[in-house]
């Protein structure tokens, strides 16, 4: 069972999201001012995040409430490596997403026999863990001290300084990870993972290995999350074991039923609407979180599954 209401997802043309696309692609070359390309930054890490999160718990059915954790593991892998090994940054950031695939994997795989909210609870659990391994292991991520000096994102032996060259990085990256996905979600391997999520009992009947595609599903959608970790690290140039915190989870699992559970470019436009409204009621102060409050509630009322729907 799930609290989210059944419905048909709404369908947006593909022209429609490559105008999109483009749109904000080219939106550095007119007059915005660096505080709108920073608020859209924090929405593309954001939309990493929910990517990650509205496969593994919108198409596989596992919902994460420790999803923080794997942000964790991809920012302090990144940041060891540019800092220990002399990486550059796009490669550690490629090597954060892929431990934070294998070790989220690792330590999320003993809850796969679980169901409903233990699996929630679980996650909280194994996210409390690695916030307190990264708090007391201080040979390696130097404890409560955390991490600072991290290298500034570069590509291909160019530092990514500018607010303008790092919207484009990050808008890229989360394309990418969004083609992908969609790609995903369109194969078998997709409609395995909405035949486990809708009934596992049945999908096991027709041969399918739950654990081996909740496995996977972790897999990509760990790398997605291991990945905006490691972006955030290089932007922030410092980390410590409350940069990435249980807020961060909830955040994350706001933004994927706001857009809708499964639903890519939900998730994106979830990310965007949950940066940009407190930005835009900025105005009120006093008020903002307030009406911020009032327009989620509304929503949840009024259209339950989400501004796109299920899928």
């Amino acid at each position: 069972g799930t609290f989210i209401a059944p419905s048909r997802p709404v369908r947006i043309p593909r022209w429609a999201l490559a105008v999109a696309a483009a749109g904000f692609a080219v939106l550095p070359f007119f007059p915005v001012s660096f505080y709108v390309l920073q608020t859209l930054i924090n929405a593309w890490l954001l939309g990493m995040l929910a990517l990650s999160l509205t496969l593994v718990a919108g198409t596989i059915g596992q919902v994460s409430l420790g999803h923080a954790a794997l942000l964790a593991i991809g920012a302090y892998t990144s940041a060891l490596l540019s800092l220990t090994f002399s990486v550059p940054a796009g490669l550690a950031i490629i090597g954060g997403g892929l431990m934070s695939a294998a070790l989220g994997t690792a330590l999320i795989s003993p809850s796969f026999r679980l169901r409903g909210h233990y699996v929630s609870i679980a996650t909280l659990a194994i996210g409390e863990i690695v916030s307190l391994v990264i708090l007391n292991w201080e040979s390696v991520t130097r404890g409560p001290i955390g991490i600072s000096g991290i290298p500034p994102l570069s590509l291909f032996g160019y530092d990514l300084i500018s607010p303008t060259s790092i919207y484009w990085f990050s808008f890229a990256v989360m394309v990418v990870l969004a083609l992908l996905q969609g790609r995903l979600l369109t194969s078998h391997l997709g409609r395995s993972f909405r035949a486990i999520r809708d009934d596992d009992v049945a999908a096991r009947a027709y041969g399918l290995s739950l654990n081996r595609y909740k496995s996977l599903a972790f897999i990509f959608g760990g790398f997605a999350a291991g990945v905006s970790g490691g972006i955030a690290a290089h932007l922030y140039s410092y980390i410590n074991h409350e940069t990435f915190n249980t807020q961060q989870s909830i955040l994350a699992l706001t933004v994927v039923i706001l857009g809708g559970l499964g639903n890519v470019v939900g998730a994106i436009l979830g990310a965007v609407a949950l940066v940009g409204l407190p930005e835009v009621f900025r105005i009120a102060a006093e008020y903002r979180i307030l009406i911020y409050g009032i327009v989620l509630l509304l929503l949840v009322r009024f259209r339950p599954q989400g501004l796109l729907g299920t899928i």
